[in-house]
């Protein structure tokens, strides 16, 4: 069984920049097929969160999978950054 990937996202309240990253992840997991865990985290709702995961900016991307660890931090709207921070390069 392969193990799923984990992918949180850490936004700060209701900001079109939230918005913008929310939009960009969601568009790219709509086009892979593999199943995934998506967490929104709204750092002003849940700051604790944030500093679990030593989160300082947002938004910021954390992608958990296959003991691996990927961060991107900033704007999401870069569609080869975003893509590289999911480990999908080659796909």
């Amino acid at each position: 069984m392969r193990e799923r990937r984990l992918i949180r996202l850490y936004i700060s309240g209701a900001t079109p920049r939230s918005a913008a990253a929310v939009e960009a992840l969601k568009a790219l997991l709509d086009e892979l097929n593999e199943e995934c865990e998506l967490e929104i985290i709204d750092v002003y709702q849940q700051a604790g969160r944030a500093g679990q995961d030593d989160v300082l900016i947002t938004p910021t991307l954390i992608e958990k999978s296959h003991g691996t660890v990927r961060r991107l931090v900033g704007d999401l709207g870069d569609r080869r950054r975003l893509r590289a921070a999911l480990g999908l390069t080659g796909r």
